[in-house]
């Protein structure tokens, strides 16, 4: 896929920006809190129907509006299309081509893209919700099945809560939102189990390829329970559950563990180890994201290559290769080739 052209109005900060993005390399350049980020995720948030920051719908949206909208032309082989996400407050609505799209799971994979940024570099070190975010959108950019999935889990797991903080949480309306959420979350864990020995070993491929440091590195899956297990802990710790007004069990506490030498990456390996360790996790994403859509994905990295050197920045765009486009940003102009350059300053684009 390549991206044309983004027009998007009331959001973030960005009151109305219309930038073509008609080359093989594009980068936004600017200081931090000019509205870099704001454009890519724009992008991925029309590509994928979620934002990589958020899971609300209110901070998308322009302060003092009531509504954004974000408008991409893309291009596959020799087809143009259209895409647009509206957001209001309770309320989304994609088009393709003017047309609404029924469903996440038609439009998923047509139009991909996999965003690098910095919040990735914080998996090793960051909390089990980054991770399992991650791992999410790895997992759901190629498999509507599971995003629907996690979409109806999510909703019944909140309604539990919801229902555990208040004085009417019997037993049959808890047994209801328990029998919504076991299909989905038993989805959610075997696609977990299957995939992360899959990103295991692109991982260890792409460290070879780029010269990064391998030296064992792993992932190992860390499920909260085993699936078959839920029903009973659902039902044995509801009483439990209503005095802390939450679920104590399933997916939503998953978690997986980076390793290095055979031990914890937190722990054993430097911050410059587990810095190369991620941006190469990112990268065997990528190949094996690239084998199961039918187009190949835009690259959207944000601000991911600053601290590394001029050897390691080559080694990862040789890595990337000149089959997808990419959309970059950074406080300091792009590195050397070809790039379409844009500077930000509050929030507009104004080309190089």
């Amino acid at each position: 896929m390549h991206v044309i052209r983004i027009r998007a109005a009331d959001f973030r900060n960005i009151t109305f920006a219309d930038v073509p993005l008609d080359a093989p390399r594009v980068f936004f350049v600017g200081d931090n809190g000019q509205g870099k980020t704001n454009l890519l995720e724009a992008i991925g948030l029309v590509s994928a129907f979620r934002s990589f920051r958020t899971s609300e719908i209110s901070p998308l949206i322009r302060t003092g509006s009531t509504e954004t909208r974000i408008r991409l032309d893309v291009q596959q082989d020799r087809e143009s299309n259209s895409l647009e996400i509206r957001l209001a407050k309770g309320s989304r609505k994609a088009l393709l081509n003017g047309t609404p799209i029924p469903s996440i799971a038609e439009h998923l994979g047509r139009f991909p893209s996999i965003i690098f940024c910095s919040d990735d570099l914080r998996l090793v070190r960051g909390s089990p919700t980054n991770r399992r975010r991650w791992l999410d959108a790895a997992i759901g950019g190629t498999d509507s099945r599971y995003l629907v999935a996690l979409r109806d889990y999510t909703r019944a797991l909140e309604g539990r809560n919801a229902l555990l903080k208040t004085n009417e949480a019997d037993e049959d309306s808890l047994r209801a939102f328990e029998k919504a959420m076991l299909p989905a979350a038993q989805l959610l864990i075997e696609a977990r189990a299957r995939v992360l020995p899959e990103l295991a070993e692109t991982l260890r491929q792409t460290c070879e390829r780029a010269g990064f440091p391998n030296k064992g590195a792993n992932l190992i899956y860390q499920p909260n329970v085993n699936e078959g297990a839920l029903p009973s802990l659902w039902e044995k710790n509801r009483a439990v559950e209503k005095l802390t007004g939450t679920t104590l069990f399933g997916p939503h506490k998953d978690d997986f563990s980076i390793l290095f030498q055979g031990e914890d990456a937190a722990d054993y390996a430097s911050e410059g180890q587990q810095r190369l360790l991620v941006l190469a996790l990112c990268l065997g994403r990528l190949q094996r994201d690239a084998v199961r859509t039918p187009t190949p994905p835009v690259i959207l990295a944000d601000d991911v290559l600053g601290e590394l050197d001029d050897t390691r920045r080559r080694a990862f765009w040789q890595e990337v290769g000149d089959s997808y486009q990419v959309i970059a940003t950074g406080t300091t102009p792009p590195p050397s080739g070809s790039w379409l350059t844009y500077r930000v300053i509050d929030g507009t684009y104004q080309k190089d």
